[in-house]
């Protein structure tokens, strides 16, 4: 399904590129700005179809880990050195209380997706709450320590928080707590930590949100 969907999107990509290049010079030029927005709705239209489609083959077509050791600090700040570029004023903070090339076991190519969606959910957060106030601040905190014979995650963000949602709510597909969101980006992220034999948790703080992932560390 996810496949029959992608294919018309192509060439009706095509199609609107066509009609930018060949027929906005013979548009009337007080005409020109709403034939253009309109082709700039249609194109952010097929984006956030692409974006569904995408988020549900990761979903449907999750493989079973493959899991390796490997350098959880070394994971999550590359993730966090890709997503500070969407918004350079979001402080994000890695505290790491592992010692220095530590090694743990994990799916690499899944902690890359797990990571980014969570990094990703909690930028986005941030900005919906400052659309209605500009002058909060903008930070999250990602804190990695290790208990016994576990590795504790805990990424706290000022953004909306979870709206009083338990974590059952959170990682259903489908379920979103944002204005705009495929609400499979934590389906996803649970299925990964599940399958790692590991556990999620949502919870709402006074000013953001707090995620603690609990892996095993063997």
């Amino acid at each position: 399904l996810a496949h029959e969907i992608k294919n018309p999107l192509t060439p009706i990509q095509l199609t609107i590129d066509n009609l930018n290049s060949k027929y906005l010079e013979k548009i009337e030029d007080s005409k020109k700005e709403k034939y253009q927005q309109s082709l700039k709705t249609i194109q952010k239209q097929i984006k956030q179809i692409e974006n569904l489609v995408n988020e549900f083959s990761d979903f449907a077509r999750m493989p079973k880990p493959l899991i390796k050791q490997n350098n959880l600090y070394e994971v999550i700040n590359e993730n966090i050195n890709l997503l500070n570029k969407i918004d350079e004023n979001i402080k994000i903070n890695l505290i790491n209380h592992l010692p220095n090339n530590s090694q743990t076991n994990f799916d690499y190519e899944q902690f890359n997706r797990l990571f980014f969606n969570l990094i990703k959910n909690s930028i986005e957060s941030i900005h919906e709450k400052a659309q209605k106030d500009n002058k909060i601040d903008k930070n999250i905190d990602i804190e990695i320590r290790e208990r016994r014979d576990y590795i504790v995650i805990n990424v706290l963000d000022t953004g909306i928080g979870f709206k009083d949602k338990t974590t059952k709510d959170l990682i259903k597909p489908y379920f979103t707590t944002k204005q705009k969101g495929t609400g499979l980006g934590l389906s996803i992220v649970d299925k990964i930590i599940s399958d790692h034999n590991g556990s999620i948790n949502f919870l709402n703080q006074n000013n953001g949100a707090k995620i603690q992932i609990i892996i095993p560390n063997k």
